[in-house]
């Protein structure tokens, strides 16, 4: 019983910290409860942000989650289409469905090609657009297989957030994910892990010892991002297909010798050559 109540404090303290110093973006929007009828100067404000997004948007997590802002405060002449899209996503692609879609974007401290995968999650009565995002790195790009990186973050902007809607986040997330220990064994682990039942071991053998073997080296290095070639398809929520996926392992606390992990598929197709344009997948 001990033990039982210590692992489950461990994940009690590790779910908010995994997501708040996510290697890629993590975020959420309140919804109104009028839906599809909504206010474009109150509603969708944010609600949470993990700390890499001040490397895309040049903005903290506090600033952005302050003073009821939204779309309408950082895309002054776009915004209509973020609206139109939450809609969509809170009404049409409720968990488990997982909108995917792959978008230019400019932000203040980043132009680049964006991977977005959204989902739709409930708690206590209100509905929150919950979301992951990441650029086409060089390890999407398939130019790196394996990169080490040192976390940059801090634990603000989550004042107003109850701990039960982190443990809700985590359950609800776009991305598989999961917690192991210090031995590698997986300790808690959210729904859509299931889409690679099958390969989990595979992938927990490729990176774990990969990354106990740097950190024996190299103790400070808190972020390792995959790309690994699976042996079969592996099929998220959606049917969507993939041979290779994108394998994301942080620390969450500098301090514990706990790992969070994240898969999800790696997209391939970037351009739509016959107009030249992004293409969005559903």
């Amino acid at each position: 019983m001990a033990t039982a109540t210590a692992c489950s404090s461990l994940i009690n303290r590790m779910v908010p910290l995994l997501l708040k110093r996510a290697p890629y973006v993590i975020y959420a929007k309140e919804a109104p409860r009028t839906l599809p009828l909504y206010d474009e100067d109150k509603d969708f404000k944010y609600y949470f942000f993990s700390d890499s997004v001040g490397s895309i948007y040049g903005r903290s997590p506090t600033y952005l989650t302050s003073n009821g802002r939204n779309a309408k405060d950082d895309h002054p002449t776009d915004y209509p289409n973020y609206f139109k899209d939450d809609i969509g996503v809170c009404t049409r692609f409720t968990f488990p469905k997982v909108k995917r879609i792959v978008e230019h974007w400019a932000m203040p401290a980043m132009h680049t090609t964006m991977l977005i995968r959204k989902t739709a999650m409930d708690f206590n009565e209100d509905r929150y657009l919950l979301g992951c995002f990441s650029p086409f790195d060089d390890v999407e790009l398939g130019v790196t297989s394996f990169r080490a990186e040192k976390l940059n973050g801090n634990f603000d902007g989550c004042e107003h957030i109850p701990h039960e809607w982190f443990m809700k986040a985590f359950d609800c997330l776009p991305n598989a994910t999961l917690l192991l220990n210090a031995e590698g064994k997986i300790i808690y682990r959210n729904q859509l892990v299931k889409d690679y039942e099958d390969h989990l071991e595979m992938l927990l053998e490729t990176c774990f010892p990969k990354v106990k073997d740097i950190w024996s080296w190299n103790p400070f290095l808190d972020s390792f991002k995959f790309g690994i070639a699976l042996s079969g398809d592996a099929r998220d929520v959606n049917g969507g297909a993939s041979n290779v996926v994108r394998t994301f392992l942080w620390r969450p606390d500098p301090v514990e010798d706990v790992l969070a992990m994240s898969i999800r598929p790696k997209h391939e197709i970037l351009v739509n050559k016959q107009h030249g344009n992004l293409t969005s997948h559903y």
